[in-house]
């Protein structure tokens, strides 16, 4: 059976990389977490519990992906026990994903990938209002530099709502390049006292196993509910 790992993306900072990946930490208990941002620590903190392994991708001179780091983060996950990893790409890696997959060729890259057994799904999430314009932009350069050669999945986060306009516009795009379309949002209910809930509950570091009841119910249904 192959591996499989979530390349979780989006050069916008803010829109929602970290949550998401919160989400399916706590949906698949037996994945392994990886932080590829070189920037922030905030996955660090959020996962503590799950003790996250850093991964630096950038140069420190160039500050582009350094193909040696990309080839070895994979040769890292032949040689891992786990099957499944999820992998938070900060927004200055997020930004040369992109640009390392054009440059470096994406047969090259696919060869790799299926030589070496591993299925790699880069999701990369979207947001609407102010943010719909810059986060779109990114995902019309990720789905050129691929070239249909590697599996995309657009994760609408759902704390930015799209108006109408913006709803079409991404499921035209998404029709049109065959991608799939998934929502996330960690707590529906924007009032107050739920999103200063969920607020302390990722600044804490410890996941949502015990906490009460009441707390526990803005998290349990949307992560139920996230599929890939």
């Amino acid at each position: 059976m192959k591996k499989k790992i979530h390349f979780i993306t989006q050069a916008k900072g803010g829109s929602g990389k970290s949550v998401l990946t919160f989400m399916l930490a706590e949906k698949y208990k037996n994945a392994m977490l990886l932080d590829l941002d070189d920037a922030t620590t905030t996955t660090m903190k959020q996962l503590a519990y799950r003790d996250p392994i850093k991964v630096s991708f950038l140069d420190r001179e160039t500050k582009r992906i350094d193909r040696g780091a990309f080839n070895g983060l994979f040769e890292s996950v032949i040689d891992a026990k786990e099957d499944l990893f999820i992998a938070d790409l900060g927004a200055s890696v997020a930004e040369q994903l992109p640009k390392y997959l054009s440059m470096n060729g994406i047969e090259v890259i696919t060869d790799l990938l299926n030589a070496s057994e591993i299925q790699l799904q880069i999701i990369c999430v979207i947001g609407g209002g102010n943010i719909f314009k810059a986060t779109m932009e990114y995902l019309v350069e990720l789905v050129a530099a691929t070239s249909g050669a590697l599996e995309i999945v657009i994760a609408h986060n759902g704390f930015y709502p799209c108006s109408d306009e913006q709803q079409n516009t991404l499921q035209r795009y998404a029709g049109q390049n065959n991608l799939q379309v998934i929502h996330f949002d960690l707590v529906k209910d924007k009032g107050e006292t739920a999103m200063r809930t969920v607020e302390n509950v990722l600044k804490a570091g410890r996941g949502i196993s015990g906490l009460s009841p009441f707390s526990s119910i803005y998290f349990k249904k949307p992560i139920e509910q996230l599929s890939l």
